[in-house]
């Protein structure tokens, strides 16, 4: 028997999942993705109080990350953690400078 393509099996996935589960990961994982950048621009412009409070967001939220159940599903792998961790990165770089400035 024939695998389903992805994309029917990711939207099988997504309606069998509850909006919550997949709106935490998506929050999560942008969120993950913002904190990781910030903490590159921070440290790039040697701002010492940004990249100490960066690093403790980060941290304090990793923990978050690494104790959540791991995706099993299409949806979890292709959808709900690459796409919003890009966008929490790209979205923490163009902003991090705007933080720099209020804490240096």
């Amino acid at each position: 028997m024939a695998k389903q393509p992805a994309h029917k099996r990711i939207y099988k996935e997504w309606k069998e999942a509850t909006s919550q589960e997949v709106w935490e990961g998506v929050r999560d994982n942008f969120i993950w993705g913002f904190l990781g950048a910030i903490l590159v621009v921070f440290i790039a412009t040697k701002t010492d109080l940004a990249v100490l409070i960066g690093y403790l967001a980060y941290y304090f939220y990793v923990g978050r990350i690494i104790n959540r159940p791991k995706y099993i599903t299409e949806l979890g792998k292709l959808i709900v953690f690459p796409i919003p961790s890009a966008l929490g990165a790209y979205i923490g770089y163009k902003i991090s400078y705007y933080l720099i400035s209020l804490v240096a």
